[in-house]
C-alpha cells in the first residue's frame, strides 16, 4: 500500500490549488527545459552533495543520474512533494529555503527563515513543511506550494524532526530540556506540554506514531525507555524498557507493528500495536537505527547510522534471512512507495546503495561528487516519522 492511501493524501486537492507558486509551477515548461523530463517526483530521487552546491536527480526505473541541479548554495536538506513538480531545499548559514520548479528547472522562490532550519519534515499531505532547529529552538511551519510562512513559535524549545498527526492540526515534538512530548495546535498557534521523563534534561527522540494517529512513541536515550502516549487522553498509556541506548522507534506502513531498537546491545524488539502484544525479541546487530520495511510488512532493511552493516529480517520467521556490508556507513535510508526496495545513501562516499528487498539483492547508484549531505525521494512508503 502506498504512502497515499496510508496519509490519505488528496491529489486533485493539491493539483488545484490556487496559491501563485502552485499555478506557476504548474505552468507550461519552456521548450528548452524539456529534453530530460524531471517534473514527475513520484518516480526520482534527489542527492545533495555534502560539500558542493548540487543536487543529482536520479530516475528509479532506470538506477542512474538523468539530471544535475546547480544551486547557489550548499543543501543542507531537501524534500520533494510527491503530487506536484516541486522540490524543496534548505541552506542552514542563510537560513534560506529555495522552492525549485521541477518542470521549467528553475528557482521560483527563495524564501529567508527567522529560525536555523536544522531540520525539515514534510507533513502528511505533502503541503506544508515543519522546520525546528535543535540548538536554539524554534518552529514554522511553510506552505510546501506557497513558499511562505504560514506562522512561526521563535520561542519554542529545542527540538530535532517534528511529527505531522493524521488530523492536518496537531504537530508532536520532543522536548529534553523539560521532559516532555509536546503538541503543536496549527489551528490556535499554541503548545501544550505533556510529562514523560523523570527529570528534566533528559535527552528524548524524535517522536513517532501509529498509522491511526492514537499514539505517539518517544524513546528516552538516557534512561533506555519508549513511551507510549495515548493521543487522546494526553497520557503515558505504556513504557517499554528497551536498553542502554535506545533509537527513534518506527511503526510499519500498513500499521501493524511497532519496531524498538537498542543501539548498544543491537536488540530489536516488535510489538503488535493493536494488542500490545510482543512478536518478536531478538539481537540482531549494534548500531542499528535506521528501518525500512517491505510490502505487506514482511521484509525489513535494517541498518546503522554508525557501521556499515546490514540485515533483512522476515517477519514471517522472525529472524535475519540476509545480511552483509555496504561500502560505505549510512546518512538516512527511504523506502520505495511499493515496499520491494530500500535505498541507503551514503555519509562518506558519492554513491546510494539499492537493497531489493524481495530477492535480497545489494547494488549502487553513484551520486554526486564527495560524499552525500541529503537525499529523497519523492514517494516513500516511510510513514509516521
Amino acid at each position: 500500500m502506498s504512502l497515499a492511501a496510508h496519509m490519505g493524501i488528496r491529489k486533485a486537492t493539491l493539483l488545484l490549488g490556487s496559491l501563485p507558486l502552485a499555478a506557476l509551477l504548474l505552468g507550461p515548461p519552456p521548450l528548452a527545459a524539456q529534453d530530460v523530463d524531471i517534473s514527475n517526483p513520484q518516480r526520482l530521487m534527489f542527492v545533495a552533495d555534502a560539500e558542493d552546491p548540487v543536487i543529482d536527480v536520479i530516475d528509479l526505473v532506470d538506477n542512474e543520474v538523468v539530471f544535475r541541479i546547480e544551486t547557489e548554495e550548499r543543501v543542507d536538506d531537501m524534500v520533494a512533494t510527491p503530487f506536484a513538480p516541486v522540490l524543496i531545499y534548505t541552506n542552514r548559514e542563510k537560513r534560506l529555503v529555495s522552492m525549485y520548479d521541477l518542470r521549467n528547472k528553475t528557482v521560483a522562490k527563495q524564501v529567508e527563515l527567522p529560525i536555523v532550519p536544522r531540520h525539515m519534515v514534510l507533513d502528511t499531505t505533502g503541503s506544508k513543511i515543519g522546520f525546528s532547529d535543535s540548538e536554539d529552538g524554534g518552529f514554522v511551519l511553510f506552505s510546501a506550494y506557497g513558499g511562505q510562512i504560514l506562522f512561526s513559535l521563535e520561542d519554542l524549545p529545542p527540538t530535532s524532526d517534528v511529527l505531522f498527526d493524521p488530523n492536518e492540526v496537531d504537530i508532536w515534538y520532543s522536548n529534553s530540556r523539560d521532559g516532555t512530548v509536546g503538541l503543536i495546535d496549527s489551528n490556535v498557534h499554541r503548545t501544550y506540554e505533556i510529562p514523560v521523563a523523570d527529570e528534566a534534561g533528559q535527552s528524548l527522540s524524535s517522536p513517532s506514531r501509529s498509522l491511526d494517529g492514537r499514539y505517539v512513541y518517544v524513546a528516552n536515550e538516557t534512561t533506555g525507555e519508549v513511551y507510549g502516549v495515548n493521543a487522546f487522553s494526553k497520557v503515558v498509556y505504556k513504557t517499554f524498557e528497551v536498553g542502554a541506548e535506545p533509537a527513534r522507534p518506527y511503526t510499519t506502513p500498513e500499521g501493524v507493528f511497532l519496531y524498538m531498537m537498542d543501539k548498544a546491545s543491537g536488540r530489536f524488539v516488535s510489538i503488535e500495536q493493536h494488542l500490545f502484544t510482543e512478536f518478536s525479541d531478538v539481537v540482531v546487530g549494534e548500531g542499528i537505527d535506521l528501518v525500512t520495511v517491505g510490502r505487506f510488512d514482511r521484509m525489513n532493511l535494517l541498518a546503522s547510522s554508525e557501521n556499515r552493516n546490514y540485515y533483512i529480517f522476515d517477519n514471517n520467521v522472525r529472524s535475519v534471512v540476509d545480511s552483509g556490508e555496504l561500502n560505505f556507513t549510512p546518512l538516512d535510508a527511504a523506502g520505495s512507495s511499493d515496499g520491494r526496495r530500500a535505498y541507503l545513501a551514503s555519509a562518506d562516499s558519492p554513491e546510494v546503495a539499492v537493497v531489493d528487498l524481495e530477492r535480497q539483492r545489494l547494488s549502487y547508484i553513484a551520486a554526486a561528487n564527495n560524499r552525500i549531505g541529503a537525499f529523497t525521494i519523492g514517494l516513500s512508503n516511510n510513514v509516521c516519522h
